[in-house]
């Protein structure tokens, strides 16, 4: 029983040594000078103890209740007292204008409180002061009470992936509904929030550190760097453990590299460095948050990569168009082959080039299959159909063709991938459990539990194609199928097997010798609406198999015309130098034997808080068919959360002191003094919004805090002015008396002769805030035009000569625009004659 739920559970089961007698057991909260007395004799065995009585008795009367003080001696708690929340009084408001609505005045002085006092001799708790009256109409207590469960669920699950309004949602079905639950999701979202601020006390990037240190005691091939800018901010740091590093050793000759957006509250980078397994599902190799993605950033990301896996290259990396990307791989992966995502292409092609037709025809020649001569023509051919050979980014794509087209990569390994996709998924499947709210230490927990994920998914189909065993039929071919089933992962036995009974379909044209003395075959193949013809060459000497569909190249798995090939030579089984080691299950095997505890160690306290919660779930459902069997399994968890109390080892734990990692603690935080947590990025990867602006100027660009005409507060001379040989909008240290200021605020100009102004300056009037503001400009001329600007009607007049070269750019900032306007005169006090400009 959750012992927040009622007042009269709290009386009942509480320990009372000074009232031994049944009553209690009887007593009525109606009677209320026995409940008085009654309370007045209990004692508790913490201070716990007595804070939940009287949270479930407040709750129970219909009032809120608010900690007033704590006394300590020591390491105790010597007396603590809990009052009504309406008790005292609200402190007078400051003077001075406030942008907050005030909130509604609640607290009238009530006097009702509860005051518990340690007693040495035993170190129990009993009540010292108990005033139950209040001088307010009791209108039911606001649900605001967490109790210690609840507050674990939401730290646990949380932890695990969960969103907060999700568990509190499903705190919400466990008790029954909205209603009945003890407090509401605000008091959730602030104890949540109180949780991630003390898990990172001594600042973010520190507890990350130092949980990398304490990973490292685990797992000793843990590996991470950080760089630190000149004030000490983070500003890259990268990291991967001992499973990704076993994993690239063994599926590393093809790598994704790709980044995200919004995964932090810094708004860094997400670096994800990916690959596929023997299974052709995705793994995680390392990661990286960069604070900016120059190609400095990613020539030190990719130099760190190389340092962490031992100095092993890829063969092949896949990208999108990022140009600092590409430059940083062209400088730390020379000799690696590079290719462009092909659907980053074609939304590209489709951003710059409004053709649908000329797109439509780019993706597919991007696609196919065919010779580098082929693709030339064929480019040449839908460049000039679409008249699109003056077009710049035409002309740019081609430039870097051995980059993104199929023709290039015919006969280059790519682990069947043409796309960044998987790195997509990976980003997605991170998403899915951070925002760009979380700090980074949350996200490295996350980040964890879905490596966890990956590898258990990789486990389990490393167990299941090293157990299943799958028969074959009698075939002509069964010697190769039985072969694939034996030493193959099933993801691409599969794809052998479709190879194998697609040989039915590939007719023998010929076969031949060359001048090399080399097997050659040619293959007619029918397809729906073409008869497409293939040659297999084979060198027997040195188990040479080449054909010219290059999908043993390409993909790694042999190709029906090359098995039509073995066939007619009387192999019975693949040859070894056919075989892709990468695809085979030992490779898997021996990733898992290195490494055969890949996810976190549960916590002991984890552990057993898992088995109570599936063995009451199991209880729970049977009990609940009938009300006496739910009554009867009430009673029964009750007395047994009773005696779990009274035990020497069982106790209450502090709602403050709650966390799930009871037996994986962090060691002490080693503060790092030269490392401080990075400020918030400017949003990446959105398209630009409308731009605010300023309530000075009205120039968009900047706020009114960082406007030049409010930073100026002193006034440059004319010699300074000339020295610099640019307008000054320095505002002088005394613009006007404000005793002078008249009493009528509109735009008439004789108001504004009457403004003390400084000397060398132009006086603007800006009728939405009423006052004017001064300008110092270099002398040059005696007329000044006057504008009115959309959003803040303002009035400008010269006091003496203050036009310079540079005054349509005043202008500009000022938020006026040039052109014919009507010209006020030196003496404002004396307008043109043709009367004064009102103001639109």
């Amino acid at each position: 029983m959750n012992p927040a739920c009622c007042g009269r559970h709290y009386f009942e089961n509480f320990d009372n040594e000074k009232c031994e007698d049944e009553s209690k057991d009887a007593f009525d909260f109606a009677d209320a000078c026995t409940k008085e007395d009654m309370i007045r004799q209990l004692i508790f065995n913490s201070v716990d103890e007595a804070e939940l009585f009287y949270m479930g008795y407040a709750k129970e009367e219909g009032f809120n209740v608010r900690k007033r003080s704590t006394q300590m001696k020591g390491e105790f708690v010597r007396n603590k007292v809990w009052v009504c929340n309406r008790a005292g009084f609200r402190k007078e408001d400051e003077e001075g204008y406030k942008i907050r609505e005030a909130k509604p005045v609640t607290r009238c002085g009530c006097k009702a409180s509860f005051r518990v006092k340690r007693d040495w001799s035993s170190g129990k708790y009993y009540v010292s002061r108990f005033f139950p009256e209040h001088n307010h109409e009791l209108h039911g207590c606001m649900k605001s009470y967490m109790s210690p469960s609840d507050k674990y669920m939401l730290s646990f699950m949380t932890m695990y992936g969960f969103k907060a309004s999700e568990v509190i949602t499903y705190l919400e079905h466990l008790v029954g509904g909205a209603k009945k639950l003890s407090f509401r999701r605000k008091n959730a979202y602030n104890w949540l929030y109180k949780l991630r601020a003390k898990r990172i006390r001594e600042g973010d990037m520190n507890t990350l550190i130092n949980n990398l240190k304490n990973d490292q005691v685990k797992d000793a091939r843990i590996f991470y760097k950080y760089c630190v800018d000149e004030t000490g901010v983070l500003t890259r740091l990268f990291w991967c453990d001992g499973p990704s590093r076993a994993e690239y050793d063994a599926f590393g000759d093809v790598l994704v590299f790709d980044s995200t957006y919004k995964t932090n509250r810094y708004l860094y980078p997400l670096v994800i460095f990916s690959g596929v397994n023997n299974h052709g599902s995705t793994c995680i190799f390392a990661t990286c948050f960069l604070q900016n993605e120059t190609t400095e950033s990613y020539q030190w990301v990719l130099q760190t990569f190389l340092e962490a896996m031992g100095g092993k290259v890829p063969e092949a990396v896949l990208t999108d168009q990022d140009a600092a990307m590409r430059a940083a791989i062209v400088s730390e992966f020379g000799g690696t082959r590079h290719r462009i995502c092909s659907w980053h292409l074609c939304r590209n092609v489709r951003k710059n080039i409004k053709n649908s037709a000329f797109c439509n025809d780019f993706c597919s020649l991007m696609e196919r299959k065919c010779s580098i001569e082929d693709f030339e023509l064929s480019w040449s051919d839908i460049v000039e159909k679409h008249n699109l050979s003056d077009n710049k980014w035409v002309a740019d794509t081609y430039e870097i063709r051995e980059r993104w087209a199929e023709a290039y990569f015919r006969d280059k390994f790519m682990s069947m991938m043409t796309t960044t996709q998987r790195a997509e998924s990976v980003n997605s499947l991170i998403k899915l459990s951070v925002d760009h709210k979380v700090t980074i230490t949350d996200f490295y927990n996350h980040y964890k539990r879905t490596l966890e994920r990956l590898r258990n998914d990789f486990t389990h189909m490393q167990k299941q194609s090293e157990k299943e065993k799958r028969g074959v039929k009698d075939s002509p071919l069964k010697s190769y199928e039985e072969q694939a089933i034996s030493i193959y992962t099933l993801k691409i036995y599969y794809l052998i097997r479709k190879e194998i009974r697609d040989v039915l379909g590939v007719m023998g044209e010929s076969r031949s010798k060359d001048s090399d003395g080399n097997d050659v075959f040619v293959y007619r193949e029918n397809k729906e609406d073409e008869v497409l013809m293939h040659t297999v060459i084979i060198d027997q000497s040195i188990s040479k198999f080449q054909c010219d569909c290059f999908k043993l190249e390409s993909e790694g798995v042999p190709c029906r015309h090359i098995i039509s090939s073995l066939q007619y030579l009387r192999l019975k089984k693949f040859p070894d130098n056919m075989i892709k080691r990468r695809w085979l299950k030992e490779t898997g095997t021996l990733v898992i034997n290195q490494y055969p505890e890949t996810n976190p160690v549960v916590g002991s306290q984890e552990h057993r808080f898992g088995e109570l919660n599936k063995e009451c779930l199991v209880s729970s459902y049977i009990s609940s068919q009938t009300e006496h069997d739910t009554s009867n399994f009430l009673k029964h968890m009750r007395g047994m959360v009773e005696t779990t109390k009274e035990s020497e080892c069982g106790s209450v734990p502090s709602p403050d002191n709650v966390t799930p990692d009871e037996g994986l603690q962090d060691p002490p935080i080693e503060k790092v003094h030269s490392l401080r947590d990075p400020v918030r990025n400017k949003t990446r990867g959105a398209a630009g919004g409308k731009k605010q602006k300023c309530g000075m100027c009205g120039v968009p660009g900047h706020k009114s805090t960082t406007c030049e005409l409010k930073k100026a507060k002193t006034t440059t001379s004319p010699e300074e002015l000339r020295t610099n040989g640019e307008d000054s909008t320095e505002i002088p240290e005394t613009p006007y008396q404000e005793t002078n200021r008249p009493a009528n605020h509109g735009p008439n100009l004789e108001h504004l002769g009457s403004y003390d102004r400084a000397p060398q300056s132009t006086l603007v009037f800006n009728m939405q805030r009423n006052r004017p503001i001064f300008l110092n400009m270099q002398p040059n001329t005696n007329v000044l035009p006057l504008y009115s600007h959309v959003s803040y009607p303002t009035v400008v007049a010269p006091t003496q000569n203050m036009m310079g070269p540079n005054t349509s750019l005043l202008w500009q900032q000022v938020g006026l625009a040039t052109g014919n306007a009507p010209y006020l005169h030196q003496n404002i006090s004396n307008p043109p004659s043709q009367g004064t400009p009102k103001i639109p």
